[in-house]
């Protein structure tokens, strides 16, 4: 069962290395006594069950935005998935053989598979649950990005620009991934011909922008109806103002709420090191006896 767990093991992390390992794209050789490499076989095998992770992923939505959030390809996401469940499984497996060669546990080989199962699910989630995290710390940055190039629209719009080219310059103020995302979507909508708002809300829903729904919406009403275009972006200016101020006093009362017990322990010990003396005094010793 050592010896297997062993092979196990180095077969795995060889598997692994050879995977992650880029190699120079060969020509194919021509004729019938070609020879086909033992390497080149095992990449081309990996590539292809790289593939075919991807496009099933590629039918998972909320994966598909967490990706393009982040700006990853989803072969090298199942790429990922793969090394966590081989490193995983082999991992356990080998803490496992360890734990009964080394440390002398008696450990039953069902516990060693169950474990190393275990710890190939986890090695194939995990992947999922880095790129969600950091997908959600993307979408507050560019949520803070839109707001202050939704403040450029509106200074350009109060300076008297075209709404619509307001867009566009706003955005090319700056290199920030944000802006040039942004700019991007308004240059490829310009491109075909189609309004922004309809870009805009691509890219929202390719990202899942939820916060970015509502100005699309307005724009794309004050585009088709004749309403005031300059009035509907300023009015989500000042939404997205005021919804940066509540925010910004709400984390400053819960704050102030989380300092409340700091400061009343520093306040009790305060007091205790203010009130020992007097009362040491009291109780000290020649007191009690002239007592």
């Amino acid at each position: 069962m050592a010896i297997l767990l062993g092979a196990a093991a180095g077969l795995g992390i060889l598997l692994a290395v050879l995977g992650l390992r880029p190699r120079p794209v060969r020509a194919p050789l021509a004729g019938p006594g070609a020879r086909v490499y033992a390497s080149d076989r095992l990449h081309a095998t990996t590539r292809g069950a790289t593939a075919r992770i991807g496009q099933d992923l590629n039918k998972k939505s909320m994966l598909l935005q967490d990706a393009r959030m982040v700006d990853r390809d989803l072969q090298t996401h199942a790429l990922h998935k793969m090394s966590g469940l081989v490193m995983g499984g082999l991992g356990l497996a080998f803490l496992g053989f360890f734990a009964g060669t080394v440390l002398g546990l008696n450990l039953p080989p069902v516990v060693v598979v169950i474990a190393a199962g275990v710890g190939a699910l986890g090695g194939w989630w995990l992947p999922d649950s880095i790129l969600r995290t950091e997908a959600d710390k993307e979408r507050i940055l560019f949520q803070q990005v839109s707001e202050s190039w939704l403040e450029l629209v509106a200074q350009l719009v109060t300076a008297g620009a075209d709404t619509f080219a307001a867009l566009m310059s706003a955005a090319s103020y700056s290199k920030q991934p944000g802006f040039v995302v942004i700019r991007d979507a308004l240059r490829a909508a310009a491109a075909g011909g189609e309004p922004p708002w309809t870009a805009l809300r691509r890219m929202a829903e390719e990202r899942r922008l939820r916060f970015l729904y509502p100005f699309c919406s307005a724009l794309e009403l004050a585009g088709t109806t004749g309403a005031g275009s300059r009035q509907a972006i300023l009015a989500q200016v000042d939404a997205a103002r005021s919804k940066a101020m509540l925010e910004a006093d709400a984390a400053a009362a819960s704050s102030s709420e989380k300092m409340g017990a700091p400061l009343a322990l520093i306040g009790g010990a305060f007091m205790i090191l203010m009130g020992y003396p007097p009362l040491a005094g009291v109780l000290d010793t020649s007191s009690i006896g002239g007592l």
